[in-house]
């Protein structure tokens, strides 16, 4: 049983056991009166006490008499009554405090589950703290040493690319992830063509056979300008980071480039994606038309 049902039981035991004695009470109660009026009977009794009065205070006694014996059984069965209750009432006295026992001790066994997890959460946190400043530290010397790759081929390729932006043969190159193609960039690069502007786009440049890589160095070594189309899969994919940090490279080197487009991102998307690239100012697919769009770009692209 659980702890609530034995508690209730030793409350209603215990108010039986009360009504008993309180019964028992009222029978010695009467027991007393009974044996008192006996008393009084026999005292009034005298030597000049008539023989019809006798035997009507002898008839009395025996009545009394037989009320105090009918009282005896009742208490005698109360008592019996009472007993027993105070046994259940023992047992159960016996039961609860089992039952609080082996809670006392699930309790204790939970808490010391509670700890024993907490304390294990903590050693992986602690653990994957660690593993986090280990990565971040590889990280940040894997970002010096390019950094110093590419100050040292920045250095050494700045003349030719300087070179090689007197001799540009595309005015646009279109950065952005293959999924957007259908939806913007291959009807803003017909468009663009549409109004003049020579675009490199890898649709309308690249043959069967071009190296990817090679093909997408010279495209952005030989645009004058260089479109970056901002959306949630640009900002996910390794190879536009490619192309975005080639452009970043360009401007490092004083030559304005990058033309961005907000396609279907937030400005927190952009500064989570590049910081520096939320500050320019830049054409959204949300309020511009493709049209429209390429009508802007145009215009500084071939400075209408």
């Amino acid at each position: 049983m659980s702890i609530s049902t034995i508690s209730n039981s030793i409350t209603n035991i215990q108010k039986e056991i009360s009504d008993l004695h309180y019964k028992m009470s009222l029978e010695t109660k009467k027991e007393v009166d009974c044996n008192n009026r006996i008393g009084q009977i026999e005292r009034s009794i005298t030597k000049n006490t008539s023989l019809s009065t006798l035997n009507s205070k002898n008839a009395e006694i025996q009545r009394k008499q037989s009320e105090i014996s009918k009282i005896q059984i009742k208490k005698a069965d109360l008592y019996k009554k009472i007993s027993d209750k105070d046994g259940k009432l023992l047992k159960l006295k016996q039961d609860l405090a089992k039952e609080e026992e082996q809670e006392r001790k699930k309790q204790i066994a939970n808490e010391e589950k509670k700890r024993k997890k907490l304390l294990d959460l903590e050693k992986r946190q602690q653990k994957e703290q660690l593993a986090f400043q280990k990565q971040l530290q590889l990280e940040i010397q894997n970002t010096n040493n390019i950094s110093v790759v590419i100050n040292h081929k920045n250095e050494n390729s700045k003349t030719a690319i300087n070179k090689s932006i007197l001799s540009i043969e595309y005015d646009l190159f279109i950065s952005h992830a293959s999924e957007d193609k259908d939806e913007i960039v291959r009807p803003l690069a017909e468009e663009l063509q549409k109004l003049g502007v020579k675009v490199w786009y890898d649709e309308f440049t690249l043959k069967v056979g071009d190296s990817l890589r090679k093909s997408i160095d010279h495209g952005l070594l030989k645009s004058k300008y260089g479109t970056v189309i901002l959306s949630s899969t640009f900002c996910s994919k390794s190879w536009t980071q490619y192309e975005f940090d080639s452009m970043i490279t360009r401007e490092m080197n004083g030559h304005k480039m990058i033309l961005p487009i907000w396609h279907k991102v937030t400005k927190n998307d952009v500064i989570n994606f590049s910081p520096a690239l939320a500050d320019k100012v830049a054409l959204n697919t949300s309020l511009n038309s493709i049209e429209e769009i390429a009508k802007q770009l145009s215009e500084v692209i071939l400075e209408v």
